[in-house]
């Protein structure tokens, strides 16, 4: 595995905890004027890089080192201009205490229901049944007119490449993936509510599409759109078992998404706001 590269501008996140090293922990890697840098510290430093990629080897334990001795050496020239008391520095300090309050509070006091197993079974039979024989991979470009979609189409037609074409010219989010979509699938003939969250019109386009071709332009919502059909395959069904995973994220997400609403409107109910 290439080691990722660590510079001094890692301090800011790789090593945030550092100073929060317990008195108590193994002796200390370094001094530095007197001031003890904890075995803790360069741990959790290593926890941090090992997330980003990078192994645990000892040139990264000796880079790591020389970054909390760096950090240390900033932050006491820092006090030595009085900086604990700056304003800005304050301000920080006073937003990331509300902050740290804000998530404490939210840990007490929202209690998400878990979801059963039983549950999560019968999510994963209601997904699998609106399953359809085949995947889809489609690119979409979305527009404002028809006018540009129709434009758009003819330069197509004369061979400009559809995902340059989404890159530069598409109003959807997926224009950052060149037009590209998640593999789809869906029960045909399309129908509304069961086409893998894709409007039906264009569900429609697409199970139509041979693959490598591109639709006429489509109207959704007064926008318009184009599809090209990437690829097509047999639609694979995950097991259960692979499945669970992303379900209960996906579950429990949504049951924590409810819990914190109905936090919100409690605490709403119960203050007093004004314009």
């Amino acid at each position: 595995m290439t080691m990722k590269p660590l510079s001094l501008l890692v301090l800011g996140s790789v090593l945030i905890c550092a100073g929060a090293a317990a008195q108590d922990a193994a002796k200390p890697i370094a001094a530095v004027n007197g001031v003890a840098i904890e075995q803790q510290a360069l741990d959790q430093a290593v926890q941090q890089a090992a997330k980003q990629g990078n192994q645990d080897t000892p040139q990264l334990r000796q880079r790591l080192r020389d970054q909390l001795i760096a950090r240390e050496l900033f932050l006491q020239q820092a006090k030595k201009r009085n900086l604990e008391t700056d304003p800005q520095v304050l301000a920080v300090v006073e937003e990331a205490k509300k902050n740290a309050m804000i998530q404490r509070y939210l840990k007490e006091a929202i209690q998400p229901r878990p979801v059963s197993e039983q549950e999560l079974q019968e999510q994963y039979e209601k997904a699998k049944a609106k399953l359809g024989p085949k995947e889809y991979k489609l690119r979409v470009i979305q527009v404002a007119t028809q006018a540009k979609a129709n434009d758009l189409r003819a330069r197509l037609k004369k061979g400009e490449s559809f995902a340059e074409l989404a890159q530069s010219e598409s109003l959807s989010p997926s224009a950052q993936r060149s037009g590209e979509l998640e593999w789809v699938s869906f029960k045909v003939p399309a129908q509304e509510g069961e086409t893998g969250r894709l409007p039906l019109a264009i569900a429609q386009a697409a199970e139509k599409l041979p693959k490598g071709k591109i639709s006429e332009p489509i109207t959704v919502k007064d926008m318009w759109w184009l599809v090209k059909v990437e690829d097509v395959r047999p639609t694979h069904v995950p097991t259960f078992e692979e499945a669970r995973p992303s379900l209960s994220n996906a579950m429990n997400g949504r049951e924590l998404e409810r819990a914190t609403h109905e936090l919100v409107q409690k605490l709403y109910k119960e203050a007093t706001i004004t314009q």
